[in-house]
């Protein structure tokens, strides 16, 4: 009986043995921890699911990070497995392009790796402009910088606006400025847009600018065309800017071509010549300078054009020969032809009085008239050549008195130039005059030394050179 029971006893040992065996081999089963692998864009929100880890043989217990790079990337809950962003500023391609962690769990066998691709994303984070401004800005006037939230190196360029030209960009800097002055009004345009391309050598996003335009009292100036003679002298009136808007307008010059050649009354508009040696025909004829007319509050830019109106000048190609003298209002004159008709020729009528005496300017025509009228028409006399030149479309030529020639002479360094560069004869040492002093002489005029610049008796049977003149007139 003692042995029965013992015998039940060991039995009843043994199966609990057993059973507990087995309990200890299902708490001790250990899974797989499977490898993760995924591509994100970057930039992604703090908390966002990244994904979950994955397990074969049954269920993980307690997940948690090993190792991560960079740390502090991400976070994983430890029953789920699931893994999201715990600080996005790390999710950046450009500084971790790929993040990578080692991932365990407490009935784990195995370590699995968890590796985040990113993508690279357009990252011009660009701001929309929105300005307001006063109406009729000044020309370069600043607008405000299109602004771009990341550093980097970035390119400006305008793609479109209404109105078209209204403005401009800093290619470098983003900055909008004011490309035409006269598109910044209310009552046309009270609201001006822009859309502004922003590049940085791979990416590109538009952006717009809108500038809301506040009406002002305005300024009206009226556009300025002004007529003068060329000469001026400094200090002479062009004409008064015209302008209304309110007292106390000012005056004042932001542009003009040529540079340095007018200057303006701030107080009344009032245009005068800064520089008569600009206001040359020849040179500039037409000239500009922008005004800008200001109350205070606001200014407006106006041109005023002036016209320059061409002066007879000494040292001037003009009506057939170059012009040695001109009378005190400008619009009558004398030019001496551009050729030499003679060398040697003679004066003519020896012995003959012919009443040629007259010996002012102005008396040239009528000297020679008087010396052909008195017989003295030998084809080779200085008279007669200067009578008979028809050059240049003109056939009223004539022998000069002595006081034409002197006028040549005072004018030398202005009238050679020009007779030259029109293709002219340059000037020999003595030339006959029309001015006859008596019968068997008249005035031989010397241009070169000794006694130059002086007329001098000759008689009329001597050699000289002969060179005409002509009368014209504007009236």
């Amino acid at each position: 009986m003692n042995f029965k029971n013992s015998l039940n006893s060991i039995v009843i040992l043994a199966l609990f043995v057993v059973l507990l065996g087995c309990n200890n081999d299902d708490d001790g089963v250990q899974v797989s921890l499977q490898n993760l692998e995924i591509t994100l864009d970057e930039n992604p929100a703090e908390g966002v699911l990244i994904g979950v880890m994955e397990t074969d043989g049954g269920e993980a217990a307690n997940f948690s990070f090993v190792s991560q790079s960079p740390a502090g990337a991400m976070s994983i809950d430890a029953s789920s497995g699931e893994i999201t962003v715990a600080d996005a500023s790390l999710f950046d391609f450009e500084a971790n392009p790929t993040l990578t962690a080692t991932v365990t769990a407490d009935n784990a066998k195995n370590t699995a790796s968890l590796q985040i691709n990113l993508n690279n994303l357009n990252e011009i984070s660009a701001q929309n402009l929105e300005v307001t401004i006063a109406e009729n800005p000044t020309d370069g006037q600043v607008l405000g910088s299109i602004q771009v939230n990341e550093s980097g190196t970035y390119s400006f360029s305008i793609t479109s606006q209404t109105p078209a030209g209204a403005m401009s960009i800093d290619a470098n800097t983003g900055a909008l400025a004011v490309a035409d002055p006269n598109l910044f009004d209310f009552e046309t345009n009270p609201v001006i847009t822009a859309s502004v391309l922003v590049e940085d050598g791979v990416f590109t996003q538009t952006v717009t600018a809108t500038v809301n335009l506040s009406d002002v009292d305005e300024i009206t100036v009226q556009e300025a065309n002004f007529t003068i003679a060329e000469n001026p002298s400094n200090g002479a009136v062009v004409g008064t800017i015209q302008a209304s808007g309110g007292s106390g307008l000012t005056y004042s010059i932001t542009f003009q071509n040529p540079a340095g050649a007018f200057s303006i009354n701030q107080n009344t508009g009032v245009l005068s010549v800064a520089d008569g040696s600009l206001f040359d025909f020849e040179t500039n004829p037409n000239m500009l300078a922008t005004i800008s007319v200001s109350n205070g509050a606001s200014s407006v830019s106006s041109n005023a054009f002036v016209s320059l109106t061409d002066a007879n000048e000494i040292g001037e190609y003009k009506y057939g020969g170059v012009i040695f003298w001109v009378n005190a209002s400008g619009d009558e004159g004398l030019v001496i032809g551009l050729t030499n008709l003679s060398g040697n020729a003679t004066w003519g009528c020896t012995g003959v009085l012919t009443g040629s005496s007259g010996d002012a300017i102005g008396a040239g025509q009528a000297n020679t008239n008087t010396i052909i009228t008195a017989g003295c028409t030998t084809a080779t006399s200085a008279a007669v050549l200067a009578s008979n030149l028809d050059t240049n479309g003109y056939d009223d030529w004539y022998l000069p008195t002595t006081a034409e020639w002197t006028e040549v002479f005072n004018n030398l360094s202005s009238i050679k130039p020009a007779i030259l560069s029109n293709g002219g004869d340059d000037f020999l040492p003595a030339y006959w005059t029309s001015t006859e002093n008596d019968a068997f002489n008249s005035d031989w005029f010397l241009l070169e030394a000794p006694g130059e610049g002086v007329g001098y008796s000759f008689n009329k049977s001597n050699t000289a050179a002969t060179r005409a003149i002509r009368a014209w007139t504007d009236l």
